[in-house]
């Protein structure tokens, strides 16, 4: 048994297995709210099928102790903007983001619509691990929220886009976004069309959203759009794809999002916090423009970590979860799209220019099932080829390897001037990978 029952992104686990099954909900539902620092916690949901059950066990833990309101869906950014927004001492989101429906999680934020401290997720797990009884007493019943003032809030963002002649293509992955999202666009004046929006609790991510771009390139030809996004299952990241269908994520967003911010925000700090993952192309590129860069490990809780340290209020990763600090506290997609929208219509360009302004080097990311997972420092084996391959190359190309933090696998990323490198090396560390620690 983990001693922490957080990873990368807060709890994951096929539905209905521990630590998501009925007995652990309520007793994770009573810790949760004895670490409110006020008794009213807010609970929201994305469109899976195990959501409403989960919500209602979760609800039952937390109502014994605390009163709780219930947003329903809506997406991961939206309940964490309401808990702020509306004091609440917590909010609980239940959702696995780009995972298939099979699976749920709990994403915990705090007081102020930022992730979950690291202590603060300790101090439950532990508290968890020692396998106190679920608590007694009859829960309150849960009191609705509707999520008007976050609606209201993208609206305000995206005013200046009124008048814009575009076409856009919008897949909301059956997700969170399903409802929020064309109505938005709508709302500004913008002509979408839009797809995957008829979540069933089980299409969720199923063959579309952020995770799967070949959807989002058909829906940009068949529509003939400007401009295509594509959200995942909680709408906390967007990816998009210009009018020829060619793949733009996060790392051309930040770019483009700088540099508006340099030129329209008196409060942006001339540094963008990346992570381990985010492409050298991008790093030598606001460098040039000024702008320093920072990498955090991977994970937007990271990102936003070392933002607030530093200062800066633009930070993401190459996936699609972007950060802007000075107007939300985690990845929001759709403020993401606006946003890079805004950037688009500031600057005049359309989405194909603006992706070929930003030349990153070739990177490819593999992700291969382990059965086990040794310390990588002290894996004698993979060291050797890992040391050999930076002797080699150098600053030409860039090894990383981590284990995911939500799924039995190892993610091995090589990065090179030379796509032959990467050819030529990827095959070695996969089959090295596989035959000590694969499936």
């Amino acid at each position: 048994m983990k001693a922490n029952l957080f990873g990368t992104d807060g709890i994951r686990s096929p539905a209905g297995a521990y630590p998501l099954d009925e007995s652990s909900l309520l007793r994770l539902g009573a810790i949760i709210a004895d670490q409110a620092p006020v008794p009213r916690v807010l609970i929201g949901r994305d469109t899976r099928e195990s959501g409403p059950a989960i919500e209602a066990l979760l609800g039952r833990g937390l109502g014994r102790r605390t009163r709780v309101f219930s947003a329903g869906v809506l997406p991961t950014p939206g309940l964490a903007y309401l808990t702020r927004a509306h004091g609440f001492g917590l909010g609980v989101m239940i959702s696995a983001s780009h995972n298939p429906f099979a699976d749920n999680g709990i994403k915990l934020f705090d007081r102020h619509g930022e992730k979950a401290s690291a202590a603060l997720e300790a101090r439950i797990s532990r508290v968890f691990l020692a396998g106190k009884r679920n608590p007694a007493g009859k829960p309150s019943l849960p009191q609705t929220m509707d999520a008007a003032a976050y609606e209201n809030f993208l609206r305000n963002e995206g005013k200046e886009l009124a008048g814009t002649d575009w076409q856009l293509a919008a897949d909301c992955a059956n997700g969170a976004a399903s409802r929020l999202a064309p109505a938005l666009f709508q709302l500004l004046g913008l002509r979408v069309a839009a797809a995957h929006f008829a979540p069933d609790g089980r299409n969720i991510n199923a063959g579309c959203g952020s995770t799967f771009p070949a959807a989002l390139q058909e829906l940009v030809a068949s529509s003939r759009a400007n401009l295509g996004l594509a959200f995942d299952g909680d709408a906390d990241r967007v990816v998009f794809a210009d009018a020829h269908g060619r793949v733009i994520e996060g790392d051309h967003v930040l770019f483009h999002v700088a540099r508006l911010l340099r030129r329209t925000e008196p409060r942006f700090k001339p540094v963008v916090v990346g992570t381990v993952m985010s492409n050298l192309g991008l790093e030598r590129a606001l460098r040039r423009a000024g702008i320093d860069f920072l990498r955090a490990d991977v994970g937007d809780k990271h990102v936003y970590r070392l933002m607030k340290r530093s200062g800066a209020i633009l930070g993401g990763e190459p996936s699609g979860h972007v950060i802007l600090r000075h107007r939300q506290s985690t990845g929001d997609g759709l403020l993401t799209a606006l946003y890079f929208m805004r950037a688009l219509r500031y600057f005049r360009c359309d989405a194909a220019a603006a992706r070929d302004q930003l030349i990153l080097f070739p990177q490819q990311t593999l992700s291969i099932r382990v059965r086990r997972r040794p310390l990588l420092e002290a894996w004698e084996a993979f060291q050797r080829e890992a040391d050999r391959f930076a002797r080699r190359y150098g600053r030409r190309a860039r090894l990383l390897a981590r284990y995911s933090g939500t799924e039995p696998k190892l993610r091995i990323m090589i990065e090179a001037r030379d796509p032959e490198i990467i050819d030529r090396h990827m095959p070695v560390f996969q089959r090295l990978v596989e035959n000590e620690i694969g499936e």
